[in-house]
């Protein structure tokens, strides 16, 4: 087996919907591991002051180039936004650390597979980069050993606060599975097991389904299945 780590330096703060949840619910062997890491409020809000302080005497001299003043711009921004969140909307601080294995027994699938993962959290707006002579130490860090190895650690840091903690909520289900339902078949997207109980007036208008397939999908044997009467 082939293993190949990904780790996530960064994604937007501000989310409104769960960032892991495509890669959740795909079919794709891989290992998810998430580590939080809560700051002292009182600590972090005076370290803050004190930061936003230094930068805006720096920016009133205005030694820097024009690139420099951007960068400390956004930063005296940012630590601003974050104090704030922190002060009026008691938000809180955390430290955030995502990592991302991707198993497979064909190096070439693998590398596919590695594709496949790294557009996907694209689309969500995470930065990804590849574990190069770290992949041991990623390796371990996905497994259930509760160990965020501190090589990769500083790669990976990000701050995060509370509402943007919520995003990565990483126990979703997608199954369809009604407790006295009829085995219908399996998800497509997670190989999840389908069971329905049609006959559920509390959860369904009605009884009518309706079933589409190519020749000889076995639509008629499905159909005599949902209709079979216990």
């Amino acid at each position: 087996m082939f293993y190949s780590c990904l780790l996530c330096i960064n994604y937007y703060r501000e989310q409104t919907e769960l960032i892991l949840k495509n890669l959740i619910d795909t079919n794709i062997n891989i290992n998810i591991s998430i580590f939080y890491e809560k700051q002292d409020t009182y600590k972090t809000i005076k370290e803050l002051t004190y930061h936003i302080g230094n930068i805006g005497v720096e920016l009133k001299e205005n030694n820097q180039n024009r690139q420099d003043i951007e960068i400390a711009a956004f930063s005296y921004n940012d630590a601003k936004y974050i104090r704030k969140e922190m002060q009026i909307n008691n938000e809180e601080l955390y430290y955030m650390y995502i990592y991302l294995t991707v198993f497979s027994k064909d190096k070439k699938e693998l590398e596919y597979l590695l594709n496949k993962v790294e557009g996907m959290t694209q689309s969500r707006g995470i930065q990804t980069r590849r574990a190069y002579f770290r992949e041991e130490q990623g390796y371990f860090s996905t497994l259930p050993l509760m160990q965020n190895d501190n090589y990769i650690k500083n790669v990976t840091k990000r701050n995060v606060l509370t509402s943007g903690l919520i995003s990565t909520y990483p126990f979703i289900s997608s199954t369809i599975f009604d407790e006295d339902g009829i085995f219908i078949g399996t998800n497509i997207y997670n190989n999840s097991l389908v069971f329905i109980d049609r006959y559920n007036t509390s959860k369904y208008k009605n009884a009518n389904m309706c079933i589409f397939g190519t020749s000889g999908a076995r639509k008629i044997i499905l159909y005599k299945i949902v209709n079979f009467k216990k």
